[in-house]
């Protein structure tokens, strides 16, 4: 049995596996089907935000469900980080180097005490899990 967490994990991993394949592909628009969950939500927000997604709509919100994403040309890259590892406030850099083409370029979203935001966001400030990077 998966318990909510690990679905929650497999859901992020499916639906940027998802985006990278349209990106691969040369698609602006994907639609990502099967479950769906908060985080995923909060992250498809923060990328575009921060300009990597035009935008995403919940168009099904059925047992599977469905979100219709729309690809930014600034888009390149994105994937899940599994295992989630930790790190303190002043270890992005590290992270940055290791996830990222170079530094200042890109995201890694990172889950807070304060809740989900990029890691320049809690560069300095708060430490947590690494969930996803972006560029």
């Amino acid at each position: 049995m998966i318990k909510g967490d690990e679905m929650s994990r497999r859901s992020v991993a499916n639906a940027l596996s998802v985006i990278k394949n349209a990106i691969i592909h040369g698609k602006k628009e994907v639609v990502i089907r099967g479950q769906y969950s908060k985080l995923l939500m909060s992250i498809l927000e923060i990328m575009k935000r921060e300009g990597y997604l035009e935008d995403y709509e919940l168009i099904s919100d059925e047992k599977g469900g469905e979100i219709k994403v729309v690809l930014s040309d600034t888009l390149n890259e994105c994937k899940a980080i599994m295992p989630r590892f930790f790190v303190k406030s002043d270890e992005y850099l590290e992270e940055e180097k290791r996830y990222l083409p170079a530094v200042n370029t890109g995201i890694i979203i990172v889950s807070t005490s304060k809740g989900l935001m990029t890691h320049k966001e809690a560069k300095g400030k708060y430490g947590g899990a690494l969930i996803a990077y972006v560029y």
